[in-house]
C-alpha cells in the first residue's frame, strides 16, 4: 500500500507540474475543524453505541483552472480521525461495559473537481489518506474492576498494536462560500471506503471512516 501511495502521489505531481504550464494556478493555506465518527460493525450480536469525536487538521491547496467554471483543487492535509465507542458486555455471567476512544492521525490527499457558482462552490473526488500516527484507549469495567488498555493503532499486534491498515481510501463532497475576496468557508464529508481493520486478528469487524470537516481557507494570489 506505501508503494500505491507513493505513486499517486508523484504520477499527481508530475500531472500538477503539467498543467501549471498552461494555468494560472493559486495557492493557498487552510485549517480544520473536524467531526469524527466511524461505521463499525462486527459479526456478532453485540453492537456498540458511537458518539462524534472532535478533531483538527490543517493543510494547503491549489486551485487550477480547467474549463468555464470549472477547476481543480488538491490540498496536502494532517487530519485527525477516529472514533468513541461504548459497549455492553457479558462475560461468563457478569455484566459489564467496554469503552473506546481512537484518534487516528492522517496525511491526506484530496483531488477535487470544482464547479464555481459565482460567491458559491461545490466539488467532489477521491481522497487518499496514509496513517501516521494514533492511539486507542480501551476501558473494560466487570463487576466493579476496571482495566485500561492503550494501544497504537496502526503498530503490528505482535508489536503492542492494533494492526490497522495505513492507507485509507475516500470519497469526499463539499459546498462552500468565497468571503472576503481571497478567504473561503468550505463544509465538507469524508466518507472512508477502506476497511481500515481488514486484518487476520480482526477479519470478522468492519472499521471505516466517517469525517464532517469545516474548513477555513485562504488564498494568497
Amino acid at each position: 500500500m506505501k508503494t500505491i501511495l507513493k505513486k499517486t502521489i508523484i504520477l499527481t505531481t508530475i500531472i500538477l507540474s503539467a498543467m501549471s504550464i498552461q494555468a494560472q494556478i493559486k495557492y493557498g493555506v487552510q485549517t480544520r475543524g473536524i467531526l469524527n465518527k466511524s461505521s463499525f460493525k462486527t459479526e456478532g450480536d453485540e453492537s456498540p453505541e458511537k458518539e462524534w469525536k472532535l478533531g483538527y487538521g490543517i493543510g494547503v491547496f491549489a486551485e487550477i483552472p480547467l474549463k468555464n467554471n470549472f477547476y481543480l483543487r488538491p490540498s496536502l492535509n494532517y487530519q485527525q480521525k477516529g472514533t468513541k465507542m461504548d459497549l455492553d458486555l457479558s462475560i461468563e455471567g457478569a455484566s459489564g461495559t467496554q469503552k473506546a476512544e481512537i484518534k487516528l492521525e492522517y496525511i491526506e490527499m484530496p483531488i477535487l473537481f470544482v464547479f464555481n457558482l459565482n460567491k458559491w462552490y461545490i466539488g467532489a473526488g477521491p481522497s487518499l489518506g496514509y496513517g501516521i500516527s494514533g492511539k486507542a484507549e480501551i476501558s473494560q469495567a466487570i463487576e466493579g474492576n476496571t482495566e485500561t488498555l492503550y494501544y497504537k493503532p496502526f503498530k503490528k499486534v505482535e508489536d503492542g498494536g492494533l494492526g490497522f491498515n495505513q492507507f485509507d481510501l475516500s470519497l469526499n463532497a463539499i459546498i462552500g462560500l468565497h468571503i472576503f475576496d481571497k478567504g473561503m468557508i468550505q463544509l465538507g464529508y469524508l466518507h472512508g471506503l477502506s476497511n481500515v481493520v481488514n486484518t487476520d486478528e480482526f477479519k470478522d469487524d468492519t472499521f471505516k471512516n466517517r469525517s464532517v470537516i469545516l474548513t477555513l481557507g485562504y488564498c494568497f494570489n
